[in-house]
């Protein structure tokens, strides 16, 4: 079985030297032992007047002695601080860059559906969570439990009945907290918790995505079940936790909060035993010490809570360390062309096969369509060929190389891929664009621009190719596809995947787009996916893809002589351009 991964693997996995923070805990520590002694001048102060009557000079210097490690227990945990800092910004940022680096090597496959989030939220949120842990929690902690140690050291020193009291107090209170600890665990709470607040946070996206088709058809929130049913869910447990946690809870913070309750009576009792000024000071030392310990004894409780929030992040960034990096074999020989060649490929997401047993080959110069119903594994296919995913048999070559041999660089500057839905990230448009071709000129990118027919609009916005993305301005979908298309002009790869490249555009800009499209794929190994039968009807072969079979394969004249699947679908397709409402008769 294989190890739990804890924190200390993160700072393992980091390669970072643990110097500044051991020295910066240490410091810490220091100074936190140094601000006791505000207490200890107090009890000083306390048993010179009860046994003098005033204040000795010795109790005067002690007074000076406590100014002074005041302002020295300040400077070292200032200075501790910023080592602690100093090691989890360090750690942070090395650890940003091997996970930036390992998912630079995962197959692109991986940067899809839910794991695009979970990205964010390991490269975000959890980093804080990390950093916050190294500069906070733990010097925290181990400050805490050694100012814990040394105080009830120097109650024991003073008198140990009362010690002992206060000792006793302090672990009952513990004891009830960790059996209620325990249940939870026992009974799966945290990991329902975690479970149920991931519910809502998708229900809650989702709920709110679909408010415009709420008030569009007039449905009340109760149209969202998911939604209320997540709500619902969360109060149910919150309920049920807080029943499970209060009596424990609340006993807790009576032992912690009320230890000086439990002395009192012990210190009465012995000092009717033994009256003596010395004895009062001690019992006046012990009701001042012990209810300022409960601060740092409820730190102790807070966290070990956050431990458990600190455990789920650990799991969480290591599900993307132990993601499998894509493998590729030592080949160093020139590609000398570019034809494309799918062998008996297999290929399955989880349980589901998708395709079976895939034969063709796209030549250079030449564009092949794929065609078929929705759902077929059409855009499987094209997935396949940057290596989104590797199939589970067969093979996919390359002028004859597989493409596993293939390093990953060279094959994806081999290839230009244009999404369905292309995503622009957040820059400018020059920059999403000269993204496809390190050290282009600003020529370069606005000639690309205009092949894609897309520089007009661009020129519109309000600083042209300097408009920042995200930043108030949003694109349509059809213009985040002609950046696309104009991203792969400018990249001018041999191999091009075009996967629904004109699904958003209109009639007079599909029309521009097949322009530039035609431009294009001059003398590439072009695999063009499509819905809108009539931009592959010159296609150099077409392939009828159902059920994740080859089901058909030919030219557009040739497949319409047969009567088969594309036939259908080519009527299909005519009949939905000239369908329109049928109007009762006399109706203008």
């Amino acid at each position: 079985m294989e190890k739990k991964k804890s924190i200390g693997d993160i700072i393992s996995y980091s390669d970072v030297k643990k110097t500044n923070l051991i020295v910066g805990i240490l410091l810490i520590c220091f100074g936190i032992l140094l601000s006791i002694c505000p207490i200890l001048v107090i009890y000083k102060v306390i048993k010179s007047l009860f046994l003098n009557g005033n204040l000795d000079q010795k109790a005067i210097n002690t007074c000076i002695y406590g100014v002074i490690s005041v302002i020295l227990a300040y400077f070292l945990t200032y200075i501790g601080s910023i080592l602690c800092h100093k090691f989890s910004y360090i750690l942070i940022a090395n650890l940003k860059k091997k996970i930036l680096k390992h998912i630079g090597n995962l197959p692109l496959g991986y940067f899809t559906g839910d794991n695009k989030s979970k990205i964010k939220q390991v490269l975000g949120q959890d980093m804080d969570q990390i950093e916050g842990y190294f500069s906070h929690q733990l010097p925290n902690l181990i400050s805490t439990l050694v100012l814990i140690l040394v105080i009830l050291i120097i109650m024991f020193k003073m008198n140990l009945f009362l010690a002992f009291i206060t000792l006793l107090a302090l672990l009952i209170g513990f004891g009830i907290q960790m059996a209620i600890m325990i249940k939870i665990i026992k009974s799966g709470g945290l990991a329902e918790n975690f479970k149920i607040l991931d519910n809502i946070n998708s229900s809650t996206t989702e709920y709110v995505k679909g408010m415009p088709e709420v008030k569009i058809f007039g449905a009340g929130v109760s149209s969202f079940k998911t939604f209320s049913k997540s709500v619902n869910d969360y109060r149910n447990f919150t309920s049920s936790m807080t029943s499970m946690i209060r009596p424990g809870f609340v006993s807790f913070r009576v032992f912690i909060l009320s230890v000086a309750t439990f002395v009192v009576p012990i210190g009465i009792i012995l000092l009717s035993k033994n009256y003596s000024l010395s004895f009062i000071t001690i019992f006046v030392f012990f009701l001042i010490v012990v209810p300022s310990m409960s601060v740092p004894v409820l730190k102790l409780r807070d966290f070990a809570e956050g431990m458990n929030l600190l455990n789920e992040v650990v799991a969480r960034i290591y599900e993307v360390i132990d993601e499998k990096e894509i493998s590729n074999e030592n080949y160093d020989k020139e590609i000398k062309s570019y034809d494309l060649e799918f062998k008996n490929v297999n290929f399955s997401y989880g349980d589901e096969e998708v395709l079976k047993n895939i034969s063709f080959c796209a030549k250079q110069g030449e564009v092949t369509a794929l065609v078929g119903y929705s759902g077929a594994g059409k855009s499987t296919i094209g997935t396949l060929i940057p290596r989104f995913y590797d199939p589970l048999a067969g093979s996919i070559e390359v002028g004859g190389v597989d493409i596993k041999k293939i390093p990953t660089k060279v094959l994806m500057d081999n290839i230009s891929f244009v999404f369905q839905d292309s995503d622009l990230v957040s820059d400018t448009i020059f920059n999403n664009i000269a993204m496809a071709k390190e050290g282009c000129s600003k020529e370069e990118v606005i000639n690309a621009a205009k092949k894609a027919r897309c520089h007009d609009f661009i020129e519109k916005l309000s600083d042209g190719y300097e408009t920042r993305l995200g930043k108030g301005t949003y694109l349509s979908g059809g213009e985040k596809q002609r950046i696309a298309v104009a991203r792969a002009i400018l990249k001018d790869a041999p191999i091009l995947v075009l996967d629904e490249a004109t699904s958003f555009a209109d009639s007079k800009n599909e029309y521009l787009m097949q322009k530039a499209l035609s431009e294009l794929v001059k003398n590439k190994t072009v695999i063009m996916i499509a819905h809108r039968l009539s931009t592959i009807e010159n296609a150099n072969q077409i392939l009828v893809i159902s059920d994740g079979k080859i089901v058909e394969r030919g030219k557009h004249t040739e497949l319409i002589s047969e009567d088969g699947i594309y036939k259908r679908l080519y009527d299909i397709y005519k009949n939905s351009n000239v369908w329109q409402m049928n109007r009762k008769e006399g109706e203008k």
